[in-house]
């Protein structure tokens, strides 16, 4: 037999060469006499001579029927059953990549998505360079057939030695390993699609065998392909193509959504060679693009970002190429997006109106406010009308320093009245409001304009009692030297402790309005402000720093539990003490009517009208009442303060008794604060 040369083919590049090297190699033709004279005699009449079983190999290999070898399933190929043992070994290991093939053709006909096309399309490429490994073998089997019918009829059905089925299945060898790994990796991703099919090829990257490493690599070179096109269009364009949602970042179905529930991140498909802050660098990277083109309408600039950095990414290359590009691409967006936020939007301007009009930092105006308000809220709630608050909020702008706040910022301010039940008055509805308008309102959101509105009410309750007990105290201290003056043989006692009891509040009052608003808002807005200066701040760390600014202040300011499920103790002790307080004044005002009227009566000389002793008693007693109450509820304050751990909070608590005036024992401290 001639020797043949078989060219290396281009497609077969994952064969070993050794096994092509084997496949070319000629063998000489060999007088085998002998063996074929004990191979006969030991043939058992109805076997398949090695001749048929050669003949039929090619189309095994292929997944077809033949004669000897038809398969009864796809995953079973019938053997003829009297051959012996050595060669039904042999033949086993020829029909194993027969049975692999006809599996992974299956598997690559089965729908997928993208990155599962991708795989598929790898592993078609690889069974196209094995049926070429077919061919060949089928081409030298060919010969040697060719070659059996001129030699003599004893011989005949047992080959000369060139092509046996054990050379098949050393020439099969490496190419069946390379079978049943991609038959083992299609086992574990057949269901598998996006970055979790990445993952699971990836593993194989860190394989002890490098063969099995090394062709790992190779097909995620084309299995990445996908993911690669999806990152680069979300960091270069803030958006994507993902129709069977394969990549990590997904979109929300609501159109109303403009940045928190808009996208968000599927762990999933994160894959695994790419780390967590690279992760959230992409993430920001594309929200941010998005969110300048929809809410901010800066679409040229996002369109120039994309044109200016876009590049190509590839599995393989250099991690650090792909983290550089990435650090480029979020350094440019952010930076970006904040100064727009800045200079075209207004953010900080914004962010400190609230500060003065919401949680009343602008003083002259509040007090102006209140002293235009105060006689209307002290009316029903339903006798209020909104046309009257605004022009009272207009009248307080244009006499105190807001007059000087920009167009923007005044447009936004506008006065209004919350839901009301019956019995409430006008300190109990009123509230002002400060609406924001796109894009601010994805950092001004409905969270933070409940806590806007929560400290708000907070504050001008606090204000309301601070105003009514001054004008009591103002009207005591006024009629000291008046009518009171006439009537102290009664009531002198009486207002020696109303006077004292009162001025006890307004310390109170005065110490909590300087708490809240210097100790408290002040601190916080330094830091809110030094967070702000920050480089590369992003829109969700802007929202964040915003949300524990307004959540520090809820906590310090009203006083709140710091454990989670429990009652807002600090609350409850305070809405009592302001409660105690505002019927303290309703009594001193009780005492103030008595007294002017026995003025009254005794400048007319009513005789036949006395003194109503019994609603002095009365007033006296509720006054005692009152003041009693305030104690024990202060003490309780106090008591619970001084185990804050927040130093500020404890100190309030030093403040409000400086001199040590109330008892506060360890027993009045509250539980579960």
């Amino acid at each position: 037999m001639n020797s043949v040369t078989i060219d290396r083919p281009q497609a077969l590049s994952w064969v070993p060469d050794q096994t092509v090297d084997a496949l070319a190699t000629s063998v000489s033709s060999v007088s085998l006499q002998t063996k074929g004279d004990i191979l006969a005699s030991n043939r058992h009449p109805t076997d398949p001579s090695e001749s048929k079983l050669l003949r039929d190999i090619p189309y095994t290999l292929q997944g077809l029927n033949s004669n000897t070898l038809p398969f009864s399933s796809r995953s079973a190929i019938t053997l003829p059953t009297t051959l012996p043992l050595p060669s039904i070994s042999v033949l086993h290991s020829l029909v194993e990549p027969a049975l692999i093939y006809k599996n992974l053709s299956a598997f690559v006909e089965s729908p997928s998505g993208l990155t599962g096309q991708a795989f598929r399309s790898v592993v078609e490429v690889e069974l196209r360079g094995y049926l070429m490994l077919v061919a060949r073998i089928d081409e030298e089997i060919r010969k040697e057939l060719q070659h059996e019918k001129t030699m003599p009829e004893w011989k005949q059905g047992w080959t000369s030695g060139g092509v046996t089925l054990k050379k098949c299945v050393y020439w099969l060898r490496e190419p069946t390993m390379i079978l049943r790994l991609m038959a083992d990796m299609v086992s574990k991703c057949a269901d598998l699609n996006g970055g979790e099919l990445i993952n699971e090829l990836y593993f194989y990257t860190s394989h002890g065998d490098s063969f099995i490493s090394d062709f790992a690599n190779k097909i995620l070179k084309e299995v990445c392909r996908p993911f690669y096109e999806f990152l680069q269009q979300w960091i270069y364009t803030g958006d994507f193509r993902d129709p069977y949602n394969e990549f990590f970042i997904h979109k929300s179905a609501s159109q109303e959504e403009k940045w928190d529930a808009k996208y968000f991140l599927d762990s999933r498909h994160v894959p695994a060679f790419v780390d967590d802050e690279l992760v959230q660098k992409i993430f920001q990277i594309g929200k941010s693009l998005d969110f300048l083109r929809s809410s901010c309408g800066d679409s040229e600039w996002v369109d120039q970002h994309g044109a200016k950095l876009s590049k190509a990414f590839h599995y393989g290359e250099e991690s650090g190429d792909l983290e550089e590009s990435i650090n480029v691409a979020y350094k440019a967006t952010v930076r970006h997006l904040m100064n727009l936020l800045t200079t075209k939007f207004h953010l900080h301007d914004h962010i400190l109106a609230l500060k003065n009009y919401i949680l009343l930092g602008q003083g002259d105006f509040v007090a102006m406010l209140i002293e235009l308000l105060a006689p209307s809220l002290g009316r029903p709630a339903n006798t209020l009308y909104r046309h009257h608050l605004t022009s009272t909020l207009e009248t307080a702008i244009r006499g105190s320093n807001a007059q000087y706040s920009g167009p923007d910022v005044l447009r936004n301010l506008d006065a209004r009245m919350l839901e009301f039940v019956h019995g409430e008055i006008g300190w109990d509805v009123f509230t002002l409001e400060y609406r924001v308008e796109a894009p601010l309102d994805v950092i001004i959101n409905s969270y933070a304009t409940r806590q806007y509105l929560k400290i708000f009410n907070f504050l001008w309750r606090v204000k309301h009692v601070g105003f009514v007990l001054n004008v009591t105290w103002r009207r005591a201290i006024t009629g000291a030297r008046g009518v009171l003056n006439d009537v102290k043989d009664i009531v002198e006692q009486d207002w020696k402790l109303a006077r004292a009891c009162c001025s006890e509040m307004l310390h109170f009052i005065c110490q909590l309005e300087y708490y809240v608003l210097y100790e408290v808002i002040e601190s916080s807005w330094s830091e809110l402000q030094a967070e702000l200066k920050k480089e590369e701040l992003t829109l969700d760390q802007l929202i964040e720093v915003h949300r524990k600014y307004l959540e520090n202040i809820t906590r310090k300011a009203l006083l709140a539990s710091s454990r989670q499920g429990k009652e807002d103790v600090y609350r409850g002790l305070l809405h009592e003490i302001l409660k105690v307080m505002l019927s303290f004044s309703d009594a001193m005002d009780a005492l103030y009517a008595f007294s002017v009227e026995e003025y009254t009566r005794r400048q007319t000389e009513d005789s036949e009208n006395g003194m109503d002793e019994t609603l002095l008693e009365s007033i006296r007693a509720t006054m005692k009442s009152l003041k009693s109450e305030f104690h024990i509820l202060v003490g309780k304050l106090l008591a619970n303060l001084a185990y804050q751990n927040d130093t500020e909070m404890r100190f309030l608590g030093v403040r409000l008794n400086y001199n040590e005036y109330y008892v506060v024992s360890r027993k009045n401290r509250t539980t579960d604060v």
